[in-house]
């Protein structure tokens, strides 16, 4: 074949657009290489525990107690409690003996039977079903978040993973059948441990309840991190939950001789003889470490990564596998990208018996060789407290990352001498028997964790000394601090007064702004509050104490989700002073941008500069007594205590001004803007006359120029006139004549008091250098129920004088933007109390009968409603009252008799539940008037039961949402008056809420909506 003599120009690029499609294709693999880079690090990204909650033997409640828990060597096992069973009339000392125990020891918790339910918005009732466990997690859980700085985490992406097994609760409390009822099925079911937390925290990530036997809890921090990795939650709680009520396992072990007689996990000792059982609750919050490193959480740990495998067909079920062992430990340090010859210290699993600690140290001794003075450390807490089954792993991981905080190993309790069954002629490991310094390995700490199940799945985590964080420096900018504490009830915020009155009196407390800062971001705010303002960690101690010696309680806010709204007043002229907010100025970030601004804007219509008329070097200097600088000034100061106010969440509902101070109050309304704002103020300015020049008339014709050309729009909020003392038109804009009749004509400050109070308003704030409008008011009101404050006032701090505004605003309801707050400042998260519980017994004493083993002849025997009697508790346990006796009350006498009769039935209801199986006689729960019914436990079941009840007795039906979505007494008792007005006597046809009911049903579990659906016929 020959060639044409073009070929070799064919040969060559066919266009131009060859480099560029090159580039794209480069640019295109560029792209997918870093997209898998990245999928590889999401894959291995380490995970950060950034806070941790427990409840373990031996009294440990906190991070802190567990840590003087080991440290100091404590063997928390005791007794078993006479509350749990007879051990006298279970015990038998052989091994074997049918129907016996061969041990009187474990590790137990206290008050096990005490719950805070009220701050859960749990009933009485509902609680008494609920299974401890369950109970236990809520409390925990919600340690370890505000100990993280995270109260609040409402429909954030995140999950909870629980490791929990039995239910010993559920066994012993509800085994015959006429005991059952739905909170019994939710109370005591594994899946409810984590859906529960979920469900309360409002949490919209993964919620998973694990059962691997004794490595539950170390799988369900596995499965987290796994979760974290992937996506599906950006935070996650995990842990695990162990209750020991029952006899029975233990009696169970003791067939096997598993439990050890003297109550003692002599873990890899000669002497050992088996375990001893415990109880407790462990919870930590994990991220992923570049997002909490973000965020600025102190980083307690990292988990490297892990390794989860199953023993397969050992030599039993319950048998341990040395080669599955083997392979767990080896994967989980490939996947954490970590050396053998880096981990110098490992958690074992150690349980104390003669199978499972050979078989586990062989495994270690040949996953983590170590040569001669190179050993690295053993131990288990299981030494200190037993064997806490489903928390075990929980238990180990949190001793794990508390000494890599204090950087020192724990002693491991029990040990003289090896068990000779484990056969290493030298071990690559040294066992700690007293509290040992950590020394690094190649500048790093690494831990290994390990959890080995009953069932035979395997857990092994890699963990790794946190980054740590520069040390808390303090941002003294601003003088004065505000701490803000609150409470579900009054016991519980004297309580957490005294907590922090111990934090604050500490030798070496952390910088009281960080204090501060710490307590007020990173709780929830409740109805029952207090705050107080101080400088120093004394001033704060001495202040909490004068609120603890006061003999009356603070009384609660109003909890029915509604804030409290706060007028604004605008102080006139007269006000004004030399120096006036310098304070703020100097150290209010967000107060000097809105003045600087308002300076620059100012510039060419001033003679003086503003900052020099407000705050002049020269003492001589009389800038304020010239109004043509006095009023400007004024407006400047006003609008910069504005920006300030609404920097720290209190924004005007309403606003009113005096004299030129209304110019201020229409920008802050939104009628005009602040460029336009200055220009007029600035031209009334120049018309105000001298005081000795009491007959001129003033020339109106400028300012009503100025008035014309500026662009004004109707009030966004309630803006009240001084010209009449009315509420402006809301389709209105103000014009030229509302502000040239300013000039001379009075200002009706009480008409436009009264206005306000009219639409309901009764928290007021001075907007001004001195409290001259809310003197006046306490002057003409003296007594009545209204709040009012100053942000400034003459001769006072100003830091003291506007925190203690916002201190006061704080306690009547407001919502302060504490992040806002500090957001100008340098702050560090600092350890500070969690909100205590105010535990009272909730317990349900089951039946002395026997327990039924079948349906048949004890279902007969069932406990059946006295006839006549209605499933649901009324007032006084009797009922509402009926229709025509409410009609016959006056008409003023209706609102409160029906209120206080809702109020005890619905107390009734919380303390005794619905349904036949409700309790006679049991605790009334107290209910407000404005409490959300919800909020205090109320159900769909209770729900429905009043529904009904409001219906027969009363002839009014109510849609079952109504009672269901932030329901009140009050609100309901209106809703049932406002139906009754106006009728004769004819009953109102039932609303068809039929839809609203089938979802609801379709939202709650199948036993709890077929006995919504029983009951409401």
């Amino acid at each position: 074949m020959t060639l044409s003599k073009k070929g070799p120009e064919m040969s060559q690029p066919a266009d131009t657009k060859s480099p560029p499609m090159l580039k794209r294709a480069l640019a295109a693999i560029d792209r997918l290489q870093r997209e898998l880079e990245a999928e590889r690090r999401g894959r291995t990204e380490p995970i950060a525990v950034v806070s941790v909650g427990c409840r373990f033997p031996g009294g440990v409640d906190d991070a802190d107690s567990y840590w003087r828990l080991l440290a100091g060597g404590v063997d928390a096992i005791r007794e078993v409690p006479a509350d749990r069973w007879d051990t006298d009339a279970l015990y038998d000392p052989q091994a074997g003996t049918p129907g016996k125990m061969t041990t009187k020891w474990g590790g137990f918790l206290d008050r096990i039977d005490e719950f805070d339910a009220a701050f859960f918005g749990i009933s009485p009732h509902e609680a008494e079903s609920m299974d401890p466990q369950q109970r236990l997690v809520l409390e925990v859980a919600w340690e370890a978040l505000e100990n993280a700085g995270y109260a609040n985490l409402a429909g954030s992406r995140t999950g909870v993973f629980v490791g929990v097994i039995g239910s010993d609760y559920g066994m012993q409390r509800f085994s015959r059948p006429d005991a059952l009822t739905p909170y019994a099925v939710t109370g005591n079911s594994h899946s409810i441990v984590s859906g529960r937390l979920a469900y309360l925290l409002d949490l919209r990530g993964p919620a998973v309840s694990v059962d691997t036997a004794c490595s539950s809890s170390l799988s369900a921090v596995h499965l987290a991190c796994q979760s974290l990795r992937t996506g599906e939650c950006d935070m996650a709680l995990a842990g695990g939950v162990n209750v020991v009520l029952s006899p029975l396992p233990t009696i169970g072990f003791s067939q096997f001789g598993m439990m050890s007689p003297d109550g003692r996990c002599r873990t890899f000792d000669a002497r050992a003889n088996g375990f001893v059982r415990g109880e407790g609750c462990g919870m930590v919050v994990l991220k992923r470490l570049s997002d909490a490193v973000a965020a600025g959480d102190e980083v307690l740990a990292v988990i490297r990564g892990g390794a989860v495998n199953q023993d397969g067909r050992s030599t039993g079920l319950t048998a341990p596998n040395v080669l599955s062992q083997r392979e767990l430990l080896r994967r989980a340090l490939e996947t954490s990208g970590v050396e053998a010859g880096q981990v110098s210290y490992v958690e074992a699993h150690g349980t104390g018996t003669t199978l499972g600690d050979p078989i586990e140290v062989e495994a270690l001794a040949d996953v983590y060789p170590a040569a001669p003075g190179a050993e690295w450390h053993l131990g288990s807490v299981k030494t200190n407290f037993g064997h806490l089954e489903a928390a075990a792993g929980i238990a180990g991981l949190i001793k794990v990352v508390l000494a890599l905080r204090h950087r020192k190993i724990p002693p491991h309790l029990h040990f003289k001498r090896l068990n000779p069954h484990i056969a290493i002629d030298r071990p690559p490991f040294a066992i700690p028997t007293e509290l040992t310094e950590w020394t690094p390995r190649d500048g790093r700490r690494i831990a290994g964790v390990s959890a080995f199940g009953l069932s035979g799945t395997n857990v092994h985590l890699l963990v790794e000394e946190g980054p740590g964080r520069a040390p808390a420096t303090a941002d003294e900018r601003r003088p004065v601090n505000v701490l803000a504490l609150s409470a579900r009830s009054e016991a519980g915020l004297r309580l957490l007064a005294e907590r922090h009155r111990d934090w604050l009196g500490r030798a070496a407390p952390a910088p009281v702004a960080d204090h501060c800062y710490s307590a007020n971001t990173g709780r929830c705010h409740f109805p029952h509050r207090l705050a107080v303002v101080g400088g120093s960690a004394a001033e704060l101690d001495a202040a909490l104490a004068g609120v603890l010696d006061r003999s009356e309680p603070n009384q609660a806010v109003s909890a029915d989700g509604r804030e409290p709204e706060v007028a604004f007043l605008y102080s006139g002229t007269g006000t004004e002073r030399p120096g006036m907010a310098h304070a703020l100025y100097e150290s209010a970030p967000a107060f000097r941008e809105a003045l600087d601004r308002c300076h620059e804007l100012l510039q060419d219509d001033l003679e003086v500069p503003l900052l020099d008329v407000l705050f002049s070097e020269d003492p001589g200097a009389a800038h304020l007594s010239r109004p043509t600088l006095a009023q400007p000034a004024l407006f400047a100061v006003q609008y910069a205590l504005t920006e300030l106010w609404r920097a720290w969440g209190v924004r005007p509902a309403a606003v009113f001004g005096h004299g030129p101070g209304e110019i201020a109050a229409a920008c802050t309304a939104g009628v005009m803007s602040l460029e336009d704002a200055l220009r007029l103020v600035t031209q009334r300015a120049r018309l105000q006359l001298p005081p000795d020049s009491p007959s001129a008339e003033p020339d109106l014709a400028p300012l009503r120029r100025v008035a014309d050309g500026i662009t004004q729009s109707p009030p966004r909020i309630p803006f009240v006139s001084g010209l009449d003392g009315a509420l402006w038109p809301w389709d209105k804009a103000p014009d030229a004549e509302h502000w040239c009749g300013q000039i001379d004509r009075p200002v009706r400050f009480a008409d436009a008091v009264s206005t306000l109070r009219s639409l309901g308003y009764t928290r007021f704030v001075e907007i001004g250098p001195d409290a001259a409008l809310v003197d006046r008011i306490r002057a003409q009101q003296p007594g009545d129920e209204l709040f009012t404050a100053p942000s400034l006032q003459a001769g006072e701090d100003d830091w003291r004088t506007v925190l203690s505004t916002l201190a006061e605003l704080y306690e009547h309801g407001a919502d302060i933007d504490w992040a806002g707050f500090d957001r100008d400042y340098s702050r560090t998260r600092v350890p500070v109390p969690t909100s205590p519980f105010v535990r009272t017994r909730h317990w349900y004493d089951a039946p002395a009968a026997t327990v039924a083993t079948t349906a048949g002849d004890e279902a007969g025997r069932q406990e059946k409603p006295v006839a006549g009697e209605s499933t649901a508790a009324s007032a006084d346990d009797g009922s509402l009252l009926t229709r025509e006796e409410l009609l016959a009350l006056k008409e003023d006498e209706r609102f409160d008799v029906l209120a206080d009769r809702l109020a005890r039935g619905v107390g009734a209801a919380l303390g005794s539940g619905s349904g036949p199986r409700r309790r006679r006689a049991a605790a009334t729960v107290e209910v407000g008037l404005d409490q959300p019914l919800l909020d205090l436990g109320l159900d769909s079941l209770m729900a429905m039961g009043l529904r009904n009840q409001i219906r027969d007795r009363l002839g009014v039906t109510l849609p079952i949402v109504a009672l269901l979505k932030g329901a009140s007494v009050r609100l309901v008792a209106e809703q049932v008056l406002e139906q009754l007005k106006g009728e004769t006597g004819t009953a109102q046809a039932p609303a068809d809420d039929t839809a609203a009911l089938l979802a609801e049903l379709e939202r709650l579990p199948e036993a709890e909506a077929r006995a919504l659906l029983e009951e409401g016929h």
